[in-house]
């Protein structure tokens, strides 16, 4: 075999020596191959090692082959140890052990250093994005890229600087008009009502509020989750609507978090006073208190840590020995990723520690991984979890 053809013929050859079919010549050519560069022969072991084949003959029964041996390569980087998964019958391996060679000394040919960016490119943190919705109908998308801009509605002026917009509301006696603010997932966005109350958004959030206050209360309707910093007005309490229950207050900060698709409703007070109310039962919360209303109906209150409710507004993930469940609730709004779960058990690994939200969500990854026993694979914008 003539030197020139042996890099193009060497995944053949590799394939052959894993089925144990190579001829003399073959096994001299692969051999003198071998023995040209250190780094030929560290591909030779990788290859032929059978716990890699098996692992990789599996998920080819599941997954675009190209794509899943991206994922093997940034985590071979990272050193993560593959575990054997099960054993494949002698027919499956004839068939995938060839094109399972091919992938893997095309990969090896690309700089390894190009995954992580490849991932990056895929998928992206969240950032402040929103849409406004008039009361007469007209939207607006709102952006960093939208600034200093002025809406005139009747009731108030609506001005657009940035990260947030603000109302301020004119001498005008007016029927009660109400606009919606939607954040979409991977998104942020906060708002200064006409009443000088601030809110913050999170992602997949919205909030339907009068543009200007009429009235003996001032109420707002959310679905999602927001930080409130509302301003004292006695004479004017202040009532957040969450369908099923509110939270009325006078002059505090606290974080609301209400998502239609997880089962509890909490309402976390950092300072001042709040009173949670379902139905005809209702509690008044303290300073470090947090409200829980569960699915069931059951409401109770504990004593928490206030800052890993409401670090997200600051652009901090923060977790104590929260569930991965629970976490990837979180993350994957901000990330607008899908999880899919190999291993029920992975969801109580528990995970303490702090992430800045504007991150690549390879780092996410790495540090969510340091629980020891648990392993991420990021396949587009999907990530399977499962047990190391």
């Amino acid at each position: 075999m003539k030197n020139d053809r042996i890099h193009e013929e060497i995944p053949g050859l590799l394939a052959k020596a894993i089925a144990g079919t190579l001829s003399e010549d073959e096994r001299e050519a692969l051999q003198a191959w071998r023995g040209a560069d250190e780094a030929n022969e560290r591909l030779y072991g990788e290859v032929v090692n059978a716990g890699y084949i098996e692992r990789k003959c599996w998920e080819t029964a599941r997954v675009d082959v190209v794509k899943g041996y991206m994922g093997v390569l940034r985590k071979r980087k990272r050193n993560v140890q593959v575990r054997r998964i099960r054993r494949i019958s002698t027919v499956a391996a004839g068939i995938l052990i060839p094109l399972l060679v091919i992938v893997f000394w095309l990969g090896n040919e690309e700089k390894k250093d190009v995954v992580p960016e490849q991932v990056a490119e895929v998928i992206r943190h969240g950032e402040v994005k929103a849409e406004l919705v008039l009361a007469d109908g007209t939207t607006k998308m709102l952006s960093t890229n939208v600034t200093d801009s002025l809406l005139l509605q009747q009731g108030a002026n609506i001005v657009i600087q940035g990260r947030g917009v603000s109302y301020v509301g004119d001498s005008s006696d007016v029927e009660v008009r109400y606009n919606t603010l939607r954040v979409p997932r991977s998104g942020e966005y906060s708002i200064t009502l006409c009443d000088g109350t601030a809110v913050y958004l999170n992602s997949e959030s919205e909030l339907r509020y009068p543009v200007k206050f009429a009235g003996g209360e001032r109420r707002v309707y959310l679905s999602g989750e927001a930080y409130f910093e509302v301003t004292t007005d006695e004479e004017h309490p202040f009532v957040v609507d969450l369908k099923t229950s509110a939270v009325k207050v006078l002059g505090t900060g606290f974080d609301v978090r209400a998502y239609k698709d997880e089962g509890e409703i909490l309402t976390t007070l950092v300072h001042g006073s709040v009173a949670f109310s379902v139905g005809k039962e209702s509690v008044v919360l303290r300073p470090g208190e947090q409200a829980v209303l569960d699915k069931s109906g059951e409401l109770e209150t504990r004593e928490v840590d206030t800052y890993l409710y409401t670090a997200w507004k600051d652009g901090v993930f923060a977790f104590k020995q929260q569930r991965l469940e629970e976490i990837m609730n979180i993350v994957s709004r901000w990330y607008n990723v899908n999880i899919f779960w190999e291993n029920a058990s992975q969801k109580e690994v528990t995970f303490t520690g702090k992430m800045r939200r504007y991150d690549d969500f390879s780092k996410v990854v790495e540090m969510l991984e340091m629980t020891g026993n648990t392993e991420f694979e990021i396949k587009g914008n999907n990530i399977f979890i499962r047990e190391k």
